[in-house]
């Protein structure tokens, strides 16, 4: 082999040597940096299980005392406890289950959800949300809750809510919806003049063959509200 060639592999072999003590100094930095974000996330974790020990004989009656699912989570939403209404809400088998909350979103709720938490971080508190989720069982439910953060020494370490299953109470209330709706339809039809009011005597719903036989000179629509008190007499006057 001749001298060039020699001088050219020694000058590989020294780039490749340097490049492996570059490539091993990155890994050793990495590697040191990792090992310090575990020792962090462990000391985090161990803090925020002193703070709920500490907390542990006020959460127990707040756990025994709530008829409401109630549920204490981390700020990446893995719960951390919950009481038995909550295990029952959510599908669970029992209340030491490791799972994260965010993953019972309800894939069309999921933008919602991240806005809403963020506002949480934000500002302590989260008030009337209604979210739609899918619980451990597979049953769609949709929630009612209200949240806050929990601080120690004045930074953020969980969060805590109340859940509220609002899913029939919603379905009966379309359910109204959509009865009332039905009997308008047939009111504001029918041959005969027809006038609703409500325990204060105000117009809930009248009819065009109303107006037409007391020559009233407005539209039903424009009655709704107005007291009916006196119609009789008044009747006419009405604008």
């Amino acid at each position: 082999m001749s001298q060039n060639k020699i001088d050219i592999l020694q000058r590989a072999l020294a780039r490749e040597k340097s490049a492996r003590k570059q490539a091993e100094k990155i890994l050793e930095s990495k590697a040191a940096e990792l090992y310090e974000a575990n020792r962090k996330l462990e000391k985090s974790y161990t803090e925020l299980e002193d703070l709920l020990n500490r907390t542990d004989s006020q959460l127990q009656g707040v756990f025994e005392n709530i008829v409401d699912a109630y549920v204490i989570m981390d700020l990446m939403g893995n719960i951390l406890k919950m009481n038995e209404p909550a295990v029952n809400l959510l599908g669970f088998k029992h209340s030491k289950e490791d799972f994260n909350l965010l993953e019972m979103v309800d894939p069309s709720e999921v933008n919602r959800v991240t806005s809403s938490f963020k506002t949480l971080l934000e500002e302590g508190s989260l008030t009337d949300f209604n979210i739609k989720i899918i619980t451990r069982k597979q049953e769609q439910k949709l929630v009612h809750i209200n949240a806050s953060i929990i601080y120690d020494k004045g930074q953020p370490v969980a969060a805590q809510g109340i859940v509220r299953d609002i899913t029939q109470a919603k379905k009966a209330e379309k359910q109204l919806i959509d009865s009332e709706n039905r009997l308008s339809t047939i009111i504001l039809n029918l041959d005969s003049g027809v006038l609703l009011e409500d325990e204060n005597r105000k117009i809930i719903l009248t009819n065009r063959k109303f107006c037409d036989l007391f020559k009233i000179p407005v539209s039903p629509a424009q009655l709704k509200g107005q007291d009916c008190s006196n119609a009789a007499q008044k009747n006419k006057n009405i604008v």
